[in-house]
């Protein structure tokens, strides 16, 4: 039995090669009928783009890609041998036989299309084994609208009761409707396609648009590297010089606060563990590496209290136990106000973690460490040890923003009648094509970050870098 978690999933390549498919096929949009469904816009009415996936238990790997959910139906629906209904071009989203095991869901997002409400049904969901799924809807892929279930191939939702008026819907949530004792080779729902029938006034996008890309660089890009590991541990130092001041506020409360109200910036899914440590030879895994459990990740932060050494060393010799569990690549979030002050040499530790060829990188974060060069030399040296990024924070909001890269910043692209036309995350692979045009580019770090008047030019990349400048973020847009 497995339980595999693949938070912040972002299909980069084949987002751009189906779009690229879509655009050279809908220069002029011809209607196309699946399963006795016809969609006016063509094949450009299914999802373009996996934002979120995690693994249920117990599915084989051949029904265990959430690529093949995208884009439109290509499963067979007569079944195959061994496998009750499912097929290798779809997704099987498993199933639970108690509270231990993983529940499965997948995040789509329609980039050049809109889920809307017009006449009869509006989503389609094509499901191959007859087995339900539940189905959430989001505008922003952060607030979703239950749908309830559906199932059929197509399973059909008419979404006229459940939207607010006009509201255009870019995100699909399908999670797996549990049934205990599902011993199928595709336990759960095997979804083929999602498609939408779209605005009836939809243009196709056709020669006449251009690029966009949102791209982090310099410590800020290094920092973002780490959003696809399969795990993150946060590292919290809570020593005697954490109940210090910094900006008229004790620094250990600002530390749990800005963690905690973080917490939900995280993907969903994502497998993040707690380490802390305060005193010589007092370290301790708080939270193990799993799906993330707010509740108790919150509980444990609350509790610490400060007081001892600083014993990074020691801490960071801990960290291959903590990630036992996971197979691919590790990040360590570690946060102190201090360097070592236990007899250890954590940057030899460091080296030391790769040369035995741990997968992980160590992003510092150095939390009022201005003024004192020797820990800010040491905490430098630590990140560079393993390829990570060392960022200062010397007040709150410099501390929150720092945290956030662990868990990259989305993005919104707004056309100029205030519409929400894109949605993506620093780091991602590719960014969207777009109509030519003025876009509003919003970037949802904290302060929120707003570029108006960004051109996309016909046949050109219009490039917005994004970088850490005097303890902030700064944006600006290239050609």
């Amino acid at each position: 039995m497995k339980a595999r978690a693949r938070a912040g999933w972002m299909a980069g390549g084949l987002f751009l090669a189906a779009l690229v498919a879509s655009i050279a096929g809908i220069l002029v949009a011809q209607s196309v009928t699946y399963s006795g469904v016809t969609f006016p816009i063509g094949d450009r009415a299914f999802a373009d783009r996996v934002v979120d996936y995690v693994s249920a238990s117990c599915v084989r790997d051949a029904f265990d890609d959430p690529e093949e959910i995208l884009g439109p139906p290509d499963a067979s629906t007569d079944g195959c041998q061994g496998c009750g209904g499912c097929d290798a071009h779809a997704l099987s989203l498993g199933f639970r036989l108690g509270d231990i095991d993983v529940r499965g869901h997948v995040v789509v997002e329609f980039v050049d299309n809109a889920l809307v409400d017009g006449s009869g049904a509006d989503l389609f969901v094509y499901i191959t084994n007859g087995k339900p799924a539940l189905v959430e809807i989001s505008t922003d892929g952060f607030s979703y609208v239950s749908l309830g279930t559906t199932v059929g191939y197509p399973g059909a939702i008419d979404i006229g009761q459940f939207p607010t008026a006009g509201a255009e819907y870019h995100f699909v949530r399908l999670s797996d409707v549990p049934a205990d004792e599902d011993h199928s080779a595709c336990p759960g729902p095997s979804i083929d396609a999602v498609g939408a029938k779209g605005p009836e006034e939809a243009i196709a996008i056709g020669s006449a648009s251009g690029g966009l890309e949102v791209t982090p660089v310099g410590q800020l890009a290094l920092a973002l590297e780490g959003g696809s590991a399969e795990g993150l541990l946060i590292v919290l130092d809570h020593s005697s010089s954490m109940a210090e001041s910094v900006g008229g506020e004790v620094k250990i409360v600002v530390a749990k606060e800005v963690i905690i109200d973080l917490l939900g910036d995280l993907p969903t899914g994502a497998k993040v563990g707690l380490r802390d440590f305060a005193g010589c030879g007092m370290t301790h895994l708080l939270v193990p590496i799993e799906p993330l459990n707010v509740p108790l990740f919150t509980a444990q932060v609350n509790a610490l209290t400060t007081h001892g050494a600083t014993p990074i060393a020691e801490t960071l010799e801990a960290v291959p136990t903590d990630f036992a569990p996971i197979a691919g690549q590790k990040l360590v979030l570690l946060i102190t106000d201090g360097m070592e002050t236990c007899g250890g040499d954590p940057v030899q530790v460091a080296r030391d973690l790769l040369a035995d060829g741990y997968d992980l990188r160590i992003n510092v974060v150095g939390f009022d460490v201005g003024r004192n060069s020797e820990a800010r030399d040491q905490l430098m040296q630590i990140a560079q040890a393993t390829g990570g990024a060392f960022l200062e924070a010397s007040n709150r909001e410099e501390l929150r923003q720092a945290l956030s890269l662990s868990a990259p910043f989305s993005y919104s692209v707004y056309d100029a009648s205030g519409a929400l036309v894109y949605s993506g995350r620093l780091g991602e692979a590719t960014g969207p094509q777009l109509p030519v045009g003025t876009y509003r580019v919003v970037i949802n770090s904290s302060p929120a970050i707003t570029l108006d008047n960004v051109v996309v030019s016909e046949q050109r990349t219009t490039v917005v870098t994004v970088e850490q400048q005097n303890g902030g973020l700064h944006a600006d847009i290239g050609g």
